[in-house]
């Protein structure tokens, strides 16, 4: 992968760490899109967020319902315009007491140079295969 593809990915998952909407739209297309694979719960939204506009808005939902969230890449792996992001998790719902780690994956659809679409899975393997498809 080159290095400013991973840079790039490096910036995003560290704004979202920081709960920086703006920044980690930076990294994004215009028209970046957010899709839910089947089993990733969803609380802000039923509608796939579509454009800076729904998907800051998205996120701010999203961010505003765990007291921490602190995703961390574990590894990348490529196939033409698609990144899978390997992510460590390790996050607490807002007014829990409980923290929870776990092992997910995103895969980032690319284009001129910034994330385009983003799709969330719960399954690294299952994020693995869209990779391959």
């Amino acid at each position: 992968m080159d290095t400013e593809r991973a840079a790039l990915i490096d910036r995003f998952y560290e704004a979202l760490t920081q709960g920086d909407v703006s920044a980690v739209l930076a990294q994004c297309h215009d028209d970046v899109e957010v899709y839910k694979a089947p089993g990733v719960i969803e609380m802000v939204s039923a509608l796939t967020p579509r454009g800076r506009e729904r998907v800051a808005h998205w996120l701010e939902g999203w961010l505003a319902s765990w007291d921490l969230y602190e995703p961390r890449v574990e590894g990348l792996s490529e196939a033409g315009d698609k990144v899978v992001a390997l992510l460590h998790v390790r996050s607490r719902g807002r007014g829990s007491q409980f923290d929870l780690e776990e092992d997910i994956a995103d895969v980032l659809s690319m284009r001129d140079g910034k994330i385009s679409g983003m799709r969330l899975y719960v399954s690294r393997d299952e994020a693995l295969r869209d990779l391959e498809d």
